[in-house]
């Protein structure tokens, strides 16, 4: 299962094979692509025209058009709801200007020292948490103002690492 926001409306998607499910509601389509990555949709006997325009992986968005009208859809995966029901965000914290520890564990190590300029998805910190190494990544570009954490020490969860 996946969930789907688009604007302020959110959706549950569930496909297995050749079915899809929109908030547990069978949902029927015919899909036709072109040659020049345009998309044909059918559904409910309307017709949709409908393009891609850009996917982000790592941010789980798409930006597309549908007769005109853009959209920008975020998808949160199996992972993601579980990670936020367990209030564990994923990393991305865009625009922030402190990153926290997303759970409990040992720092292995900082890759980053105070006054160094940092882009958006450069490593921080090695966290290890349930004999796991979880990598802390930028989340967004900046310049390490302050390290809070140094190497071999515990830190417990929402624990201000260091700020941009």
């Amino acid at each position: 299962m996946k969930k789907a926001h688009i604007g302020e409306k959110s959706f549950e998607v569930d496909q297995s094979q050749n079915e899809f499910h929109i908030d547990g509601q069978p949902f029927q389509f015919d899909l036709a692509k072109s040659g020049n990555g345009d998309l044909h949709l059918l559904v409910n006997n309307k017709s949709y025209q409908a393009k891609v325009l850009s996917i982000d992986k790592e941010e789980k968005t798409v930006e597309l058009k549908v007769n005109n009208t853009p959209y920008t859809v975020n998808i949160k995966d199996n992972l993601d709801l579980l990670l936020a029901k367990l209030g564990m965000e994923s990393s991305s914290q865009a625009g922030a200007k402190e990153v926290k520890a997303p759970m409990p564990g040992l720092i292995i190590d900082v890759l980053v020292e105070r006054g160094q300029e940092v882009k958006k998805g450069d490593h921080l910190l090695i966290l290890e948490a349930m004999k796991m190494e979880n990598v802390i990544k930028c989340p967004t570009d900046g310049v390490i103002t302050e390290l809070y954490s140094s190497k071999g020490e515990s830190v417990e969860k929402g624990k201000i690492l260091l700020s941009l």
